[in-house]
């Protein structure tokens, strides 16, 4: 690692390290009873009403722990649930005035210390770190779309992925062990003739010839 690299990565560890505390410090004296957990979610629902799967990929956590804290947000009466009318088994996430009112005091704590750590920093240097983060966001953000797990008939042919995670009934889980196909199993993206089948092919060389929806139950990552 070079020294410009270690720098960077010891500033932005050091100034997050900041922040947070000084996030906790502020919700300490303002909202005492929520989590930095729970005041992410309420910031990530914000003015939407959002489902659990969107919300859970929106802050980048697992849908039980997403769950869980919104079952203690809505006890503590900061969000609501609401089922769909049109399809009864959607179950919408929104903030109560409650909720409004806590996203609100976030915000303004937000606008109030990036207003005093950048004042004393001339516009022209404010304005380049800008510019340079802005690069360094953007590189992030395609960093984390390769790590970003995804269903794998998601992935194009010829990619090598990574099975984190199989989902389905207790038999379909069975089926891919049976065939060797488990957590941390890479398999090799296959071209199909038949739109209603999607093949794999492991490690070993063997060809595994799923239908599309059972193939839907197995979540990867792109293998470098």
């Amino acid at each position: 690692m070079s020294t410009n690299i270690k720098k960077v990565d010891e500033l932005l560890g050091n100034f997050y390290k900041l922040f947070f505390k000084s996030e906790d410090m502020a919700l300490k004296r303002g909202i005492k009873c929520l989590t930095h957990t729970e005041l992410h979610l309420i910031e990530a629902i914000g003015q939407d009403s959002l489902t659990m799967n969107e919300l859970s990929d929106k802050i980048g956590i697992t849908m039980g722990t997403a769950t869980v804290a919104i079952s203690k947000l809505t006890e503590k009466g900061f969000t609501a649930r609401v089922r769909s009318n049109s399809d009864r088994r959607k179950v919408f996430v929104s903030l109560t005035p409650k909720g409004a009112s806590a996203l609100t005091y976030h915000n303004n704590y937000h606008k109030m210390i990036m207003s005093s750590i950048t004042e004393n920093i001339p516009k022209e240097e404010l304005e380049h770190f800008i510019s340079v983060f802005e690069i360094i966001l953007d590189s992030l953000k395609k960093k984390t779309n390769d790590f970003r797990p995804l269903v794998i008939t998601d992935f194009p042919v010829g990619s090598k992925v990574s099975i984190v995670e199989i989902k389905g009934t207790p038999i379909v889980q069975n089926y891919f062990a049976s065939h060797g196909v488990e957590n941390f199993t890479v398999i090799e993206i296959m071209e199909s003739d038949n739109k209603d089948n999607f093949i794999l092919k492991k490690n070993d060389g063997e060809l595994l010839v799923l239908d599309i929806l059972d193939a839907k139950n197995l979540i990867g990552i792109k293998k470098d």
